[in-house]
């Protein structure tokens, strides 16, 4: 369950020329994990509002930006402000995307947890192509505008503006097609739920390109500017031409971390769900050896193979 995770905070991790230590990182993303406390203490007494509406339209727009983005980027917002721009690590604009992929995915995880819980395999293998992504690419981009206010002292209210209001708007608009899609199938349609639902994919593609432009602007300033100094007059940084295309046979280097981000996670998640299942006393005991010889199979080799390829990718990637 946490594979996704653990993959993508290792890619934007990477993308740092200059990585940030490790206990701050994990700090960051552990902080991420207890925001799900304020979140809950908020959604909680508040979602009783959610029975009065009768507009599956309204309904879903509150669920979408009252009950989630709206709570859970302010509390993201509030650990990149509160511990991880205060910290002497933070010294280039790089760190504020890194951070923030940190805290969302710490959030992320905790979440996917709490859905897996209840709703099974099926529940986690969607969250992991979509929903953990989406944490982290909205979080890049917080991040971003974070370590552009830190650095900017200027225009620091507009950016802190917008490193809280960006997130929130594509948090939302990617929640709200699939929480009024149901009602409003029930109300005008199939046809009129699908179209909501095709907002899903636009918003998260959007929010993917506009993470990985941002990536790679910071991490080719990085490479020309050398070790972090002080950028208190710095604009804010457009990728080049070269720095978007990324390196020769990038199309090749993006597939390998893509083929192997979803083997390692599918397997991964397999791995998982036969442990708990052995850990539960569903297996006989001479069922052991078969049972461990498919969960190599199926489960560890697949989850062994794409970290590797995936990490391949992003070695490439980097250079």
């Amino acid at each position: 369950m946490v594979t996704p995770s653990l993959l993508l905070l290792w890619y934007f991790h990477s993308r740092d020329a200059y990585p940030e230590p490790g206990r701050v990182v994990w700090t960051t993303f552990g902080l991420g994990v207890f925001t799900v406390v304020p979140v809950l203490a908020f959604a909680m007494p508040v979602g009783d509002a959610l029975g009065s509406f009768t507009d599956p339209y309204a309904a879903g727009a509150f669920e979408a930006f009252v009950l989630a983005s709206i709570p859970e980027e302010t509390c993201k917002l509030a650990v990149l402000l509160l511990y991880a721009r205060r910290h002497s690590a933070f010294d280039e604009p790089m760190d504020g995307l890194v951070y923030g992929v940190a805290a969302s995915l710490g959030f992320a995880t905790f979440e996917n947890i709490l859905y897996v819980a209840q709703g099974g395999l099926g529940v986690a293998l969607l969250r992991a192509l979509t929903s953990v992504p989406g944490h982290a690419t909205f979080g890049a981009i917080m991040g971003y505008f974070v370590g552009q206010a830190h650095f900017r002292p200027r225009d620091r209210g507009r950016l802190l503006l917008l490193a809280w209001l960006v997130p929130v708007l594509l948090h939302g608009f990617y929640d709200f097609p699939l929480l009024a899609s149901p009602a409003a199938a029930a109300a005008s349609g199939e046809a009129t739920a699908f179209a909501l639902l095709i907002l899903v994919p636009l918003i998260l593609g959007a929010a993917i390109y506009s993470a990985v432009r941002m990536a790679r602007g910071l991490r080719a300033i990085q490479l020309r500017e050398g070790p972090p100094a002080p950028l208190l007059a710095a604009p804010l940084p457009v990728a080049s031409a070269a720095a978007v295309a990324g390196p020769r046979g990038s199309r090749i280097w993006w597939l390998a971390v893509l083929l192997g981000g979803a083997m390692a996670s599918v397997g991964g998640l397999l791995t998982f769900a036969v442990a708990t299942q052995w850990w539960s006393g569903s297996f006989v005991e001479h069922e052991f050896g078969s049972v461990l010889l498919g969960t190599v199979i199926i489960g560890v080799a697949p989850l062994i193979i794409g970290a590797l390829l995936f990490r391949v990718g992003v070695r490439r990637l980097n250079r």
